[in-house]
């Protein structure tokens, strides 16, 4: 397997889904063993596990004062597409939520397209199992010849959205990405948007980027794929564990996965290759 950039640079703009702010982000090739790169705020900040300094209700990075909040879904359709560097120039403080899914962005790459480097890919293996806990989450990655994630989802509200995706990815790139997972949006339950709203939170989130849910059977509007939900859970820890800089060759089970967590897991293992 050989590295991957773009063939031509993309670019997008729009609001962040927590801080309403607008911004505008290129993304741009870069070469061989550059990894996926952002640029902000005057700061270089790479998408590597030591540079996760938030994840509440989203993934931030951060570098000597500069952060950079919910780059998950644009990692994730990089991962996802099999980008493996890119130079990422923002303008603004927060990665456009867009429709709140991963498809914009893959969409975006294909159409700049994608060209192999001269470099063999960088594969992360385990040579024991690793394991994080948090509450009633639990997410285990396991040694493997090739990427396989399950995502398992439960919630104590909303029994009816207990769901398992699973996914497999020979060259460490997820299979069906684009139709199985790109397309699910970020979700939240009524109960918590009212309370977002109220705390002055979620500030350019709306039905136009997000899937609200209203147990047990009603939602905002019509699922985009079966258990969608499910696989925006898997989108996200697509994202999050690209942070390791690294195409998969391990087995990832995930009950209840999240942000935090996730991060979690992805330091663990980032620690264990060292």
């Amino acid at each position: 397997m050989e590295q991957q950039t773009l063939a031509a640079p993309f670019e997008f703009e729009g609001i962040g889904i927590h801080t309403g702010g607008p911004a505008r982000v290129v993304v741009r090739p870069a070469g061989p063993g550059t990894g996926r790169v952002f640029h902000a705020a005057g700061q270089c900040i790479p998408a590597r596990t030591q540079f996760v300094v938030d994840t509440r209700r989203s993934t931030t990075l951060g570098r000597d004062g500069a952060r950079l909040s919910t780059v998950e879904h644009l990692l994730s359709a990089l991962a996802g597409c099999g980008i493996d560097n890119c130079d990422v120039d923002v303008e603004g403080a927060e990665i456009p939520i867009l429709d709140g899914s991963a498809q914009p962005f893959v969409r975006l790459i294909h159409v700049a397209g994608i060209v192999r480097q001269r470099a063999p890919a960088r594969f992360v293996t385990l040579d024991a199992p690793l394991s994080v806990e948090n509450g009633g989450s639990e997410l285990r990655a396991e040694p493997a010849g090739a990427m396989s994630l399950r995502v398992e989802t439960r919630f104590d509200e909303w029994p009816e959205g207990a769901a398992t995706l699973e996914v497999d990815g020979p060259a460490g790139v997820p299979a069906d990405y684009m139709e199985a997972i790109a397309p699910a949006r970020t979700f939240a339950f009524r109960r918590e948007v009212d309370m977002l709203i109220a705390a002055g939170l979620a500030k350019g989130g709306s039905l136009d980027n997000a899937l609200v849910i209203e147990p047990p059977d009603t939602f905002s509007s019509s699922l985009r794929i079966p258990q969608e939900w499910c696989a925006h859970k898997a989108l996200d820890l697509i994202g999050d564990l690209a942070l390791l800089d690294a195409r998969l060759a391990i087995r990832v089970t995930a009950l209840r996965p999240g942000h935090r967590i996730n991060t979690a897991l992805a330091q663990k293992i980032a620690a264990a290759c060292r």
